[in-house]
């Protein structure tokens, strides 16, 4: 209970700082919004084959919770995104494991990081 806890306290952290950043005029011309992307979220292991709690931002921009998923998890949409728009992946074990969460856009990786702890979590902006 603490690392769901904890992982939601991570989460509503980390959107709410990104949540409130400003949009950067100076942008590249060449990034035009709004655009369709695929994401995956990927969740791998080399200590653990499950967690207790994978957390990602869904289609419609609202967290899914997904109890007690079996590692590696993989799971891919598609969503329209504007400038400004964020991506969370987070994680949470009942046991200190290394686990490597990812986020990819049109199959290019654009944030992952390993942690070695009971729970983690990443944030993409798009730009």
């Amino acid at each position: 209970m603490k690392t769901l806890k904890k992982m939601a306290l991570i989460t509503v952290i980390v959107s709410f700082f990104f949540s409130c950043s400003k949009e950067d005029s100076s942008s590249s011309s060449g990034n035009s919004y709004p655009k369709q992307v695929s994401i995956t979220y990927k969740v791998t292991s080399t200590t653990t084959n499950a967690a207790t709690l994978v957390q990602y931002k869904n289609e419609t921009g609202g967290n899914t919770d997904v109890p007690n998923p079996v590692l590696p998890y993989t799971k891919t949409l598609t969503k329209t995104v504007n400038a400004g728009d964020v991506l969370t992946l987070g994680y949470g074990t009942n046991t200190i494991q290394t686990v490597k969460i990812e986020i990819q856009v049109n199959d290019e990786i654009v944030k992952s990081q390993e942690f070695t702890s009971t729970s983690g979590a990443i944030v993409y902006s798009f730009q």
